[in-house]
């Protein structure tokens, strides 16, 4: 089950899958008919394109606030309560038939000039030929890498290239921005709470507004535009909770609008390419998370992680270990990240770039240093399956 906001139709509603019975179908119709009659969404929902792409001026991006939350109830080592250290023996979760689809490569090359500096370039970073050496950290025995994406030029690249900045107006509590990555052609995945406050009061629900995807985000300059989005789904499983983490599906997905280029309308991933998914893959797994944490280079510049499974944070998610704090929720967590070298013989998995999780929490604390993300399963299917099927030509 899932929740979707389309702007253009100015509704939102609850949508069951085939699965329910008729009766529950019937009262989910109903609930939905009497929430919606009672409470439209935010007007600024409703603003065109144009106008959303107006009201993120470079004082509005500037002072966005990162997000980035925090397991509501922790144990004594900084841990969600209730987690349990995995060993390296655990599988993938056997609940559930894993999936998986696989990514595309950018069809178009923007010209010379098609990059734009919405801020101004802040100094006092390393920047190209200068050194970076990145060390391996442990914190309570996760061991990872975090760097910043260098050179520069690295950003631009697939499989980076799919990955960028999320900025979004919560219309009771300002201006914020997360991580988020291209999933589809036209679809945008990122975290529950980087779309929606959730609520089991249906009175206190609502969509977040004014939605602006950056892809490649680089100090300041976006070289692939800037994308606004007509539609955003939800998984039932964080719009109906009350807002705590672990959460057991917190992930939403947004539609993005085209673009005229070159005189022809485009869809986001021919510009940007986008990753393949697979589910059930969180326990025993390697990754690669991207995102644009702000106690790393003040979230101007894109960072990677690389880390391994630490431990089971309950309620269907996972923590790894990580250096990147607020402004990183909504990044992906990539499988087999990269391109794929030339093998005899051939050796295959490699640089397939599949989605397995986005990140949902992490510790308020600057130790331990971690991140958690729910295990994306088939509700993510649900989701996934729904905004693509909203528009043939979204997937």
């Amino acid at each position: 089950m899932f929740w979707q906001a389309e702007s253009a139709s100015s509704r939102s509603w609850i949508l069951s899958s085939t699965i329910l019975t008729a009766a529950i179908l019937t009262a989910a119709v109903a609930h939905a008919q009497s929430e919606s009659s009672s409470s439209s969404p935010p007007e600024s929902r409703l603003a065109a394109p144009q106008n959303v792409q107006n009201y993120w001026n470079a004082e509005r991006l500037k002072n966005a606030k990162p997000m980035l939350p925090a397991p509501s109830k922790v144990g004594p080592e900084g841990l969600p309560e209730g987690s349990q250290l995995v060993s390296p023996q655990m599988t993938a979760p056997k609940a559930g038939q894993s999936e998986k689809g696989e990514g595309g490569l950018p069809t178009i090359n923007l010209g010379p000039g098609s990059e734009k500096q919405l801020l101004p370039r802040q100094e006092g970073m390393l920047m190209e030929g200068q050194t970076i050496i990145p060390e391996m950290t442990s914190s309570f025995g996760a061991n990872f890498t975090t760097s910043r994406v260098f050179p520069d030029a690295a950003t631009t690249t697939y499989s980076y290239r799919a990955a960028g900045k999320l900025f979004f107006t919560d219309p009771k509590d300002g201006n914020f921005q997360c991580s988020a990555s291209v999933l589809r052609p036209r679809i945008i995945v990122t975290a529950g709470h980087c779309v929606t406050h959730p609520d089991p009061n249906a009175a206190n629900r609502y969509f977040y507004t004014n939605f602006l995807f950056i892809p490649s985000y680089n100090n300041g300059a976006a070289p692939y535009s800037t994308w606004t989005s007509n539609q955003q789904w939800v998984a039932n499983a964080w719009y109906f909770s009350n807002g705590s983490v672990p959460n057991e599906q917190d992930v939403a997905m947004l539609i993005a609008n085209d673009q005229v280029i070159n005189g022809q309308a485009t869809k986001l991933g021919n510009v940007t390419g986008w990753l393949g998914y697979f589910t059930n893959q969180l326990s025993n797994n390697n990754v690669t998370m991207l995102g644009y944490p702000c106690n790393l280079d003040s979230c101007a510049r894109m960072q990677y992680t690389n880390a391994q499974t630490f431990a089971s944070g309950g309620s269907n998610t996972y923590t790894y270990g990580s250096a990147m704090r607020g402004g990183a929720s909504g990044g992906p967590w990539i499988q087999d990240f990269g391109i794929a070298p030339t093998s005899n013989p051939t050796i295959t998995g490699l640089g397939v770039n599949y989605l397995v999780a986005v990140t949902s929490y992490g510790p308020t604390a600057t130790e331990p240093k971690y991140l958690g993300a729910s295990n994306l399963d088939a509700r993510f299917l649900d989701v996934l399956n729904k905004a693509c099927g909203s528009n043939p030509g979204n997937c």
